[in-house]
């Protein structure tokens, strides 16, 4: 029995979980997140206004038709008559401005919804990028902790033996004693950061944080692809902020020509076939000649034109008031523009500054050891006191978040950077961790 649930732990759940990287945890999070799905279906929706506005052109085709029996008890002929009539009908736009506005704003209004879509895409992935990177962080910190607790716990070990056997000082317990609680709490807030930043990841993905795998530094310290100018101008089309100004700039001109419109003739071609039929009680031959009994075909054919003459000034005010949210468009693009150029500018400069900083960290962290280790030596010569050796060591741990943070905050600014310029995406992504597609 116990070979058998061997073998079941070993083919069903007692194997480890392979590593999640930020890739699969960007798909599995737009399968979970229940707000993307939603984006989803308002895509969905808003490519329906396309169809909707293309329909205002096409032409319209409807039967009608109805039964009547009319009862008249107390005539003394044709006390019941019997009418009923069909017809087909068709209706097509020749000239009508408003019509052709609609379709104009119905496809303004699903390039809209392509872009809101694309941007709870690049929200999705930039907020799974970024829960990705700070459980890793955390999980830096919380080792540099970790390993700060032993190595401060020896130290004070070492104090107290060093003190009771009357080789050490007072004051050098008490520094070890100050830095060893220091790295418990240290530990402590480390561990809960740590859970915090595990739970917003699952709650963004649905996946346990214990599966992240780690990513290359080597992919954080990459150059852009690109110079800053042509970033610029990349971010100049493919900024989504932009994109959606520039929609929403197209739908308030089909707002000015519908409002401009409706003061324009309006041109049909109408036409139809139909038939009629009308019967009373009691006919006789009489009924024939004088049409009580009768049968009709018909058939028209025709142009309708209606000429707007005045409508009590609406349409004018309403025209106005198109013109002033066309205006306003503008300033909107132009302002999104303008803030598109400063964010790409920004995280550029953030990326080639933070290279440069995560290069100046490692140096730092290597120097920080190097001080330990001197210190050490140091204090076993008699030139270095304890508490000389505790702050190294503390600086060392120091300089070791800070790398960490400097390394993460680098992969944030990427993220960053291939948003604002329309680039963040699988790809883009797969090229920021070191993965092939």
């Amino acid at each position: 029995m116990r070979k058998i649930n061997t073998l079941i732990c070993a083919l069903l759940a007692c194997q480890p979980a392979a590593a999640a990287t930020l890739l699969e945890a960007i798909n599995a999070a737009g399968e979970w997140n229940s707000e993307y799905q939603a984006q989803k279906n308002a895509r969905l929706a808003g490519q329906e206004k396309w169809d909707q506005g293309l329909a205002g052109l096409l032409p319209t085709v409807q039967i009608d038709g109805n039964y009547t029996q009319q009862d008249q008890p107390k005539a003394s002929y044709g006390a019941k008559v019997t009418r009923h009539n069909y017809s087909v009908n068709l209706n097509q736009p020749l000239f009508d401005v408003s019509k052709y506005a609609d379709f104009m704003r119905g496809q303004a209004l699903a390039k809209v919804a392509d872009v809101e879509f694309a941007r709870a895409q690049q929200k999705l992935i930039g907020d799974v990028s970024s829960a990705y990177f700070e459980v890793l962080y955390q999980r830096e910190v919380l080792q540099a902790a970790r390993a700060a607790l032993q190595v401060y716990g020896r130290q004070l070990a070492q104090a107290r033996a060093a003190l009771d056997l009357g080789e050490g000082l007072r004051m050098d317990v008490d520094e070890a004693q100050a830095n060893y609680d220091r790295a418990a709490s240290d530990q402590i807030a480390a561990t809960n950061a740590l859970e915090v930043a595990g739970v917003s990841f699952q709650r963004l993905s649905g996946l346990n944080a214990d599966r992240i795998d780690a990513i290359n530094e080597s992919c954080a310290t990459r150059t852009p692809t690109g110079d800053l100018k042509s970033l610029l101008a990349q971010s100049e089309v493919d900024n989504l902020d932009i994109r959606r100004a520039v929609f929403q700039l197209a739908q308030t001109q089909a707002d000015v020509t519908a409002a401009y419109g409706s003061q324009l003739p309006v041109v049909n071609l109408q036409a139809g076939y139909g038939g009629n039929w009308s019967r009373s009680e009691n006919e006789n031959g009489l009924d024939e000649i004088f049409g009580t009994t009768s049968k009709t075909r018909n058939t028209t054919v025709g142009v309708v034109v209606t000429v707007p003459l005045f409508s009590g000034g609406g349409q004018m005010s309403r025209a106005r008031e198109a013109v002033y949210n066309r205006m306003q468009a503008k300033d909107l693009l132009n302002d999104a523009r303008r803030k598109a150029q400063q964010d790409t500018r920004s995280a550029w400069l953030d990326i080639t500054n933070g290279i440069a900083l995560l290069n100046a960290l490692h140096q730092a962290v290597t120097s920080a050891d190097s001080k330990v280790k001197s210190t050490e030596y140091g204090r076993e010569m008699g030139l270095r006191s304890g508490i000389d050796e505790l702050n190294a060591r503390q600086r060392y741990y120091d300089a070791v978040r800070e790398l960490a943070d400097a390394r993460y905050n680098l992969l944030k600014n990427r993220i960053k950077l291939l948003s604002v310029s329309g680039q963040l995406g699988f790809s883009s992504i797969n090229a920021l961790t070191c993965r092939t597609v």
